[in-house]
């Protein structure tokens, strides 16, 4: 059985169900595990990723009013590879291929088939997992990574059973110019992480907020992780983002703790590591309760405090 994946969160599904041999071809923003970067890249993109976050953010724009999709699909190549299933998602033309660009490469493949995911929420994310599974004929390995899922998840709320005192307000940022702040599946995971959301609501599409509607909140915890970023390209534009936000009173009037993280590699990527997502967050809201998590993820997370500054 041959397989593609369009996009990093379907390569990371179909490693963790053990089907990394079956992998073909990759999108080229499928960089984890290590391992799949030597394997035929079938995307590129169309936008300026070298540009800062509103550069990056006008480009994207930009190319969307003149073209199909931010994205193209190598058809010759996909063709030699001749796959059995491709991998990937009809819900954001910003994050992969679009959906039709892959339906008519399909039609020139012969016997091969497309799972598409379409997560909004946690249990979709999930969902995706235990369908793409089924469909794969590894459900055993699907149902394993839900056991996984269930236990993880149930670690964090038994250790915030007794926290009785008020839960921390967490705002999360998913781009920096301008500020998008984080929907979708995000809300349910500062829930679970025993936090109050600030703005974005389940299953909904990241906002586009302004500085007004900033000024109108008092965060205790900001973390900031934009989409597809690593933690050097969110430190390069740390002096834009403390312009974007009200900064200075919230880490000197309410003393809001901040926290950079890997974007790229956690939160924005609907799989696997959304649990490691999660234990990230149950730090940043709840750092005394979660020490663990700290050194764990330390490699993809900047903690900002009030007394604390960037060397």
């Amino acid at each position: 059985m041959k397989l593609v994946s369009l996009l990093p969160s379907a390569t990371e599904i179909l490693v963790k169900l053990g089907l990394e041999k079956n992998l073909v071809g990759v999108s080229h923003e499928c960089d984890y595990p290590e391992k799949v970067q030597s394997l035929p890249r079938l995307t590129s993109t169309r936008a300026n990723s070298k540009l800062d976050s509103r550069g990056i953010h006008n480009s994207v724009l930009e190319v969307m009013k003149n073209a199909v999709s931010v994205y193209d699909l190598d058809v010759e190549l996909l063709k030699s590879l001749k796959p059995d299933f491709i991998v990937t998602q009809d819900l954001c033309d910003v994050c992969a291929v679009s959906f039709s660009q892959v339906e008519e490469a399909c039609r020139e493949l012969l016997d091969c088939k497309i799972i598409s995911l379409r997560p909004k929420r946690l249990g979709d994310i999930w969902n995706d997992v235990l369908s793409t599974a089924e469909k794969l004929g590894v459900k055993h390995n699907g149902h394993a990574f839900q056991e996984e899922v269930d236990m993880r998840i149930q670690a964090v709320r038994e250790r915030l059973a007794d926290w009785a005192q008020q839960r921390p307000k967490v705002l999360t940022i998913e781009w920096i110019d301008p500020i998008y702040v984080g929907g979708m599946w995000l809300p349910e995971m500062i829930h679970i992480a025993g936090g109050q959301v600030c703005i974005a609501e389940s299953g909904e599409p990241a906002p586009v907020v302004s500085r007004e509607d900033l000024e109108k909140i008092e965060p205790d915890v900001v973390v900031v992780k934009p989409c597809g970023y690593k933690l050097d390209q969110t430190v390069k534009e740390l002096e834009q983002l403390k312009a974007q936000l009200p900064w200075k009173k919230w880490q000197t009037r309410l003393g809001t703790r901040f926290y950079l993280v890997d974007g790229n590699s956690y939160f924005n990527r609907p799989g696997p590591r959304i649990l490691d997502s999660l234990e990230i967050l149950a730090h940043c809201t709840h750092p005394d309760l979660f020490p663990e998590f700290g050194e764990q993820y330390s490699e993809g997370l900047i903690p900002l405090g009030p007394e604390m500054k960037l060397s």
